[in-house]
């Protein structure tokens, strides 16, 4: 397949017929033609892999084709398309383990492929998380009927006719779910549940977009009205059927598991290790304590003139001073229901700050909108997140989410404020510089940018978490070396305590999901060390809990980024630019740094 086809937005919906299923099946042959370039024999399969993944094509802008029009289908876990699944990964595996790769460009590609089908075989074989996860089946109907409302391509009746006929296979894939989980641990089910609500508001809000007495209006009615109902019975059966059976399998992945998902969230070329980690993570926190207590000493002495401490010492009267300087930091927080206004308000700003001191180049496409968390995936996302634009059509809109603060039923006051507190007007900065600028936005408009097209798609559908998320945390510190806010000591105390809850996160992943750590250990962890508010730790609990090995990312990547410009400084002495690297970095797109750095040593030579 010529891949210049593949960010064609083709409006294959309308051929979606009323009750219409599809059973997803593959056609990937290895060797189509001998003169084919194996970036594009890469694409054809990565294609092929997305078929069992619709939902995440849709994300990614691709389609399908008349025959299987990806936008009207949901995934699916039977044991025939995990079969059919299987299968194809194994034909990638042999196929691509014997391409004998040309430049230092193709063997990242392919390293990165490789690494990627072992991934998804390990899945498939050990994890197996759809017979225990079933957050998973919520999120992704969740996803699958949001993401195309948000989409401002091709024809509005189009896309909407889609959606239907993904609400007319909800559920089936609900029935799926409830043959696949006979065993879940209790923070899985309870995730669900939480989330599984919002999934009736998403079928609800694609009926407000279909005019009354339209020919759709009257199938919407009828799939919603199935599709409700097997929501809110599946939401019934995780209360009282799997949530009140005893469970035997658990959230903890255990130390032989973690070690893998350890390895393929790093990717290939790491050298770290999870006791590596582990240990200069715990090394790197009385570092960064000390570092904010230096910080935090002449805050203390201005605002606490006669709270000398000097009945303390040691981590106690770091604990004191610092603690009490963040309290009165934490005091500088909008009302609930105000955060979105004030993220917007304050992206103006650090879009001004980075265009003023040439750090980066930023894109012009304007296509970055700040909108709420949708509902489904606060779970997970319980402050922020992004969406890139799509893998196959970059000129897409990209999504900063901002999870709102808002006292309700759910919600109470004293629960909004503690964590407008941890999300104070300094905390909202750093925020929205690793989230957006020159954060994950920025980066992922530099990696649509690269050419050839194959490479673009294949690097940024299997984009490395460590180079992503090291990124958000790396051009938060280029900031603040570049005097953001006047190196205001609060933003810069802001920062630190970030950099703390980074070193926390690995140490609370690791020890977490491998070494038997106890609530209250990581509640000790980031209450009394690393001075998070209770809600902060509470929500944090839980993600490390739903996410093995996603914590572990931003302190790895962190540190890889930071050696990677020091190395390269160090090649290229007084020459040596800010900007030309960060721009080289990121027009690679998000490839493991080890398999990035000898890309860039090559460059650099060049020029």
């Amino acid at each position: 397949m010529n891949s210049a086809r593949l960010v064609i937005c083709g409006c294959v919906f309308g051929l979606v017929l009323p009750g219409a299923a599809f059973a997803a099946t593959s056609s990937f042959s290895c060797a189509l033609s001998a003169k084919e370039p194996v970036g594009e024999r890469a694409n054809r399969f990565l294609l092929e892999t997305l078929k069992f993944s619709p939902v995440e094509a849709t994300q990614a802008g691709y389609h399908g084709d008349a025959k299987s029009p990806l936008d009207a289908q949901l995934d699916h876990s039977d044991a025939q398309t995990l079969a059919a699944e299987r299968a194809l990964l194994m034909k990638g595996k042999e196929c691509f383990a014997a391409v004998k790769s040309g430049s230092q460009e193709d063997a990242a590609d392919m390293a990165l492929l490789r690494d990627s089908i072992d991934s998804s075989l390990f899945q498939l074989d050990v994890l197996q998380s759809y017979k225990y996860r079933p957050q998973d089946v919520v999120e992704m109907i969740g996803s699958g009927l949001f993401f195309p409302l948000t989409d401002t391509k091709g024809n509005e009746a189009d896309r909407l006719t889609a959606v239907v006929a993904r609400m007319e296979e909800i559920p089936k894939v609900l029935d799926e779910s409830r043959s696949n989980v006979r065993d879940s641990d209790p923070v899985w089910i309870d995730t669900a549940i939480e989330e599984n609500d919002g999934n009736v508001d998403v079928i609800k809000m694609v009926g407000e977009r279909i005019a009354a007495g339209s020919q759709l209006r009257a199938r919407y009615d009828a799939a919603a009205k199935a599709a409700t109902a097997a929501v809110q019975g599946y939401g019934a059966w995780l209360k009282d059927d799997l949530g009140k059976k005893p469970h035997k399998v658990t959230w903890r992945t255990g130390a032989k598991d973690y070690e893998r998902i350890f390895q393929f969230a790093l990717g290939p070329g790491t050298h770290e290790t999870p006791d590596s980690v582990l240990a200069a993570a715990e090394k790197d926190l009385g570092k960064v304590r000390s570092e904010m207590y230096a910080v935090a000493g002449p805050l203390h002495k201005e605002w606490f003139p006669d709270h000398g401490h000097t009945d303390l010492s040691g981590d106690a009267l770091e604990n004191a001073v610092i603690a009490e300087v963040i309290g009165r930091i934490n005091q500088d927080h909008v009302e609930p229901g105000q955060l979105l206004d004030k993220v917007k308000e304050q992206a103006k700003v650090i879009r001004e700050f980075l265009v003023k001191k040439n750090l980066v180049t930023l894109s012009e496409r304007g296509n970055m909108r700040v909108v709420p968390t949708p509902v489904f995936l606060r779970g997970v996302f319980s402050v922020a997140g992004f969406h890139s634009a799509p893998a196959l059509d970059p000129t897409g809109e990209a999504e900063y989410w901002v999870t709102p603060i808002e006292v309700g039923p759910n919600f109470s006051k004293e629960r909004a404020e503690s964590k407008l507190r941890e999300y104070n007007n300094w905390m909202l900065q750093y925020l929205t510089m690793h989230e957006a600028l020159p954060g994950h936005y920025t980066q992922f408009e530099h990696a649509n940018n690269l050419q050839p097209e194959s490479r673009r798609v294949l690097r940024a559908l299997l984009s490395n978490g460590p180079y992503v998320e090291g990124w958000g945390e790396y051009g938060v510190k280029e900031m603040e070396e570049a005097g953001y806010a006047d190196r205001d000591p609060r933003f810069v105390l802001m920062v630190e305590k970030i950099r703390l809850r980074v070193i926390a996160n690995a140490i609370l992943d690791i020890r977490l999901q491998s070494r038997g750590m106890t609530d209250d250990e990581a509640f000790d962890l980031m209450e009394k060390k690393a001075f998070q508010t209770h809600a902060e730790a509470q929500g944090k609990l839980k993600r490390a809990k739903l996410t093995a090995g996603q914590l572990i990312m931003y302190y790895v990547g962190f540190h890889q980024w930071i050696g990677l410009r020091e190395r390269l400084e160090r090649q290229e002495g007084a020459g040596f630019s800010l900007k030309k690297f960060n721009d080289a970095a990121l027009d690679e797109g998000p490839l493991p740094i080890p398999l990035l750095e000898p890309l860039l040593e090559a460059k650099f030579r060049v020029q």
